[in-house]
């Protein structure tokens, strides 16, 4: 049977559609991970200004997992370094990346708004990749659907909101996002958040990635954290099935507290993975700096292990462009590095590429 468009209630939620008590224990869990996660987060040895672009980069390929693509952490990280010809996968990705990038810049101006998310869905469907004359940076003004691939909207697992209604609702979006009008706590609101933006399905194409742009960018907005690099699409892909479901079920069923305790359980368990990878990106720095400065008697060695952590796949020019220093002198530096065997090459003769496999095996 055919499923009629869907018309979500408004937000805020009517008082006693969601109720606290069910979840409450995931609710002190998530907030304690996120506040552990902060903690490392400001105290590594390593500036999360240099942890921010490769777990962004991770991010954007594992987002972009979740609509099909097959692209790899490595793939993303060899096009940046100019060794690798870009293909579509590879382009959605370094799209994401560009929108999350975009996206903290803008909240410095505008808030969390719907000028901002069509901006960020623009970003998202340039450069040719899939997508791309399916109105970027505009609401739809047609009916979409949501089901397995070659399925029609008589066989659709979901059917947004009507056309006609789209900017009514996100309107409302808008509103409760920067003015709410309830109690609850920022973890909870930001699942809300969430699942009415994937309800709503305001674009033609791209709502699942913009829809989780907004997850870090509302919880850095509203000061949760210091730095907007807490993403969750990394679990939501491990348990995208379940994802799913939960989403619908709140439509059909209104069963929004199995969806946010999901959601909690998704932000713990990202929570816990963050500080595990910092621990070990901070024993990493510490171990393989010492190694290189044995290696390098030179104070130039910090400089390049921090563009190493920041891009773990690199060149030669990749380091003169971000330190300043000849290329006669990284070169130099570089091959010491690559002899010891703390970085592997492609070992061509021309535009050799650099793995610093130490890291991406943390990041992979």
């Amino acid at each position: 049977m055919r499923r009629k468009p869907f018309e979500p209630p408004m937000l805020p939620l009517q008082d006693g559609v969601i109720d606290q008590l069910k979840f409450i224990h995931e609710l002190i869990d998530a907030n304690k991970s996120i506040v552990e996660y902060e903690t490392m987060l400001k105290n590594s040895k390593l500036h999360p200004k240099f942890l921010l672009r490769p777990v962004m980069l991770k991010e954007a390929v594992q987002s972009t997992k979740l609509e099909g693509t097959q692209v790899t952490l490595d793939d993303v990280m060899e096009v940046e370094a100019e060794t690798k010809k870009v293909n579509k996968d590879i382009q959605e990705a370094l799209n994401y990346y560009e929108a999350l990038i975009k996206g903290m810049d803008f909240l410095q101006r505008i808030p969390l708004s719907n000028r901002l998310f069509k901006y960020l869905h623009e970003i998202l469907l340039s450069n040719h990749v899939r997508g791309a004359n399916r109105a970027p940076g505009e609401f739809r003004k047609i009916q979409n659907f949501i089901g397995p691939e070659g399925c029609t909207i008589e066989t659709a697992t979901y059917v947004p909101p009507e056309p006609h209604l789209v900017y009514d609702y996100m309107s409302n979006l808008e509103k409760y996002i920067n003015e709410p009008k309830d109690d609850f706590d920022e973890l909870i609101r930001v699942a809300i958040i969430h699942a009415q933006f994937e309800t709503i399905h305001p674009f033609l194409d791209g709502n699942g990635r913009i829809g989780r742009i907004l997850i870090p960018l509302y919880l850095y907005s509203k000061k949760v954290i210091e730095f907007p690099n807490f993403f969750i699409s990394d679990v939501l892909e491990r348990d995208k099935h379940k994802y799913y479901r939960f989403l619908n079920e709140i439509r059909y069923e209104g069963n929004w507290n199995q969806w946010i305790r999901f959601f909690l359980q998704c932000i713990k368990v990202q929570a816990k993975k963050n500080v595990q990878l910092i621990q070990d990106i901070n024993e990493l720095y510490e171990r393989d700096l010492d190694v290189a400065s044995k290696l390098i008697n030179s104070s130039h060695v910090r400089h390049i292990m921090n563009v190493m952590f920041q891009r773990p796949i690199f060149t030669v020019k990749t380091i003169v462009e971000l330190t300043g220093m000849s290329e006669s002198t990284v070169r130099r530096y570089v091959n010491k590095l690559e002899q010891h065997q703390l970085i592997f090459s492609n070992g061509r003769m021309r535009s050799k590429t650099y793995y610093y496999y130490n890291l991406l095996d943390y990041l992979r």
